[in-house]
């Protein structure tokens, strides 16, 4: 009896963890933004985009840390091209640092 109960036992652990692993999980969709900036202090952004997406970039204001849109960088709908924008920033300080947002749309 003690055989069959450790053989019953095995079974169900297998089984059980065939249930765990038939679930495909899908990976958040987190969009990717390259950054680059020329001599002249122009910053040019290209992100990956997909279809039935907004896009927002979105810089960190060195004196109050809050994330504030850049001016003209928002409501980018995804083409599911890269899409670049280029914009001019101080060409002499440090750049800040950049996020993007995305939202899906229908």
């Amino acid at each position: 009896m003690r055989r069959f109960s450790g053989v019953l036992s095995a079974a169900l652990l297998i089984g059980a963890l065939n249930g765990c692993v038939s679930k495909q999980i899908t990976p958040e969709y987190k969009p990717r933004m390259g950054v680059a900036r020329n001599s002249e202090g122009f910053v040019t952004f290209a992100i990956d985009s997909r279809v039935g997406y907004e896009y927002a970039i979105y810089y960190e204001d060195p004196v109050s840390k809050n994330w504030t849109p850049v001016p003209g960088c928002g409501g980018i709908r995804g083409t599911g091209d890269s899409i670049e924008l280029m914009k001019r920033f101080n060409s002499r300080g440090p750049l800040p640092a950049f996020t993007l947002r995305h939202t899906k749309i229908d």
